[in-house]
């Protein structure tokens, strides 16, 4: 008779030893005595006992079905090895008895006798039952974790975990600078009530804060940070509903984050005000000296006339208002400051294609180890769909199972860009800028309204204190052409991220001169 064997670790750190090895040896001298002829065999590495996980069982399946009345005996070295499941076990059983495939155990008594399949629903049980106490001390060990003020999982951003790889958390996470400090920069300015959280966005992007994988800030990846009580040094107990303090180092205070989610359900309620006209082009951009929320704007009547004013109806209930003709020349001598000669903007697209050089072999590889991970898990999810079909796993597993390989396809999908490095794109939107760059104040003041907006806003992507343009956040674009102003050198190696935010950056402004509204500023 012809045999296969199946051979299975619970973990990847097992592959290590000799697991697999004594398995398939045990397997091997069980058939050498019992005169069987193994065919084949599969091993299943550093899987879980999850179907959905287990590839070579379903190219077992798959293979006893092909080869129906070839194969007469699959070997295990333990049930255990099978399943974790007693439904589990004996649904695949049913399954390979209508190929002709009966299961043996070489190390267990289990065979057709009532006692031998008396002794086979026993140890299914117990694997299920050993599979369900892992299960309830994990969670058990998680709780206790949780009370003595240590996260069990992977740390938030802005963190990381002190605890060497491969050994059990023992220690509370530590801060991971200079993120950290950014962040803790982040919550201090969104609780002043001055930001909405697009605008905050647009300040932490400008900041260089990146989400996990080195990818931009997102709005559902802000209202994570924003609604993490683990900043301010509080643990959630998912399982028992209960609340634990950290001893983590808090990156604000419970105060602190108690407004931020004041601020967070009044701009909810919010309804945004989108007017704009033409006499007053930086409401939306200028902020109130005082209380730093943004200033409306509206006319007071004079003797002859009526003159535009901009006004703080915001948190400091002065009800200011400021003449809108010294804040207009504000900004203007600001743009001024910042004009760049066309050569240095020229430079800095030299300096980015050269960057793009350096990172191409690397770029390219990770973009094929991405891709390959995608297309295992696509795999899987086919795989799983087919075990359901077959019945043999239930709408609750299937559900689960689809779920987080749907979420772990995301993750890498999130991941998978192109490539923004391109030279083409880079010279064509550095052509487009060069101009404009370098007389700033008069494009500015050439735009139509709507663009003048949008051009403020990639400029000062979290607007101004009336009086204080000088020390608003600028876009990092600014930032490095100033660096290639004073200096005939190249610039300081930058990390990827920051390319990919120059890139973005460059973008923006060339996105704001595209020929058609070239037209409307020449008309």
């Amino acid at each position: 008779m012809n045999a296969i064997v199946y051979c299975r670790v619970s973990s990847k750190e097992q592959i290590e030893g000799t697991s697999l090895e004594s398995q398939e040896s045990a397997c091997r001298e069980y058939a050498r005595q019992h005169d069987l002829a193994v065919v084949r065999v599969f091993i299943e590495r550093g899987e879980s006992a999850k179907f959905a996980d287990r590839t070579q069982l379903l190219d077992l399946i798959d293979y006893c079905k092909a080869n129906k009345g070839v194969v007469q005996v699959l070997l295990v070295w333990k049930v255990d090895r099978f399943a974790r499941n007693v439904g589990d076990h004996f649904n695949v059983k049913a399954l390979l008895a209508k190929y002709g495939v009966r299961i043996v155990s070489v190390t267990e008594p289990i065979d057709t006798k009532p006692e031998g399949k008396l002794m086979e629903t026993i140890l299914a049980g117990f694997a299920q039952f050993d599979n369900d106490i892992r299960a309830l001390r994990t969670v058990q060990g998680m709780n206790k974790k949780l009370q003595e003020g240590i996260s069990p999982w992977k740390p938030p951003l802005g963190y990381k975990t002190a605890t060497v790889r491969g050994e059990k958390k023992n220690q509370p996470d530590v801060p991971c600078q200079p993120l950290f400090g950014l962040l803790q920069k982040a919550w201090k300015e969104f609780a002043t009530g001055g930001y909405t959280k697009a605008e905050m966005l647009r300040l932490m992007t400008n900041w260089g804060i990146l989400a996990r994988h080195g990818k931009p800030m997102s709005p559902q990846s802000l209202d994570y940070v924003f609604s993490n009580p683990y900043y301010a040094g509080i643990l959630k107990n998912p399982f028992a509903g209960e609340e634990h303090q950290g001893k983590h180092v808090p990156m604000v205070s419970r105060e602190e984050f108690a407004r931020v989610q004041q601020v967070i359900n009044r701009s909810r309620r919010a309804v945004p005000h989108h007017g704009s006209h033409p006499d007053f082009p930086l409401r939306g951009l200028v902020r109130c000296p005082t209380c730093r929320r943004y200033m409306t704007a509206s006319f007071s009547r004079g003797r002859s006339k009526q003159y535009p004013y901009y006004r703080c109806l915001g948190g400091c209930n002065t009800g200011t208002s400021y003449p809108a003709a010294p804040i207009h020349e504000e900004f203007a001598k600001f743009l001024d400051g910042v004009r760049t000669r066309p050569e240095v903007v020229e430079k800095l697209g030299e300096e980015i294609i050269q960057a793009a050089e350096r990172r191409r072999a690397g770029f390219k590889e990770k973009q094929a180890r991405l891709e390959r991970e995608i297309a295992g898990l696509t795999r899987q999810v086919q795989e799983l769909i087919t075990m359901r079909t077959q019945g043999l796993i239930d709408d609750q597993e299937f559900a689960a199972q689809k779920r987080a390989l749907a979420d772990r396809r995301a993750s890498f999908e999130v991941r998978l860009v192109s490539d923004p490095f391109s030279a083409k794109a880079v010279r064509r939107d550095i052509e487009k800028i060069k101009q404009p760059f370098s007389e700033l104040r008069e494009t500015w003041e050439r735009l139509p309204l709507q663009l003048r907006r949008r051009f403020q806003r990639t400029v000062l992507p979290a607007g101004f204190l009336n009086g204080r343009v000088g020390t608003a956040e600028k876009a990092l674009l600014f930032s490095v052409l100033e660096d290639l102003k004073t200096c005939n050198t190249s610039l300081v190696p930058l990390p990827d991220e920051t390319w990919n935010q120059l890139i973005a950056e460059i973008q923006s402004f060339a996105a704001i001169f595209r020929p058609e509204d070239e037209e409307k500023m020449a008309a």
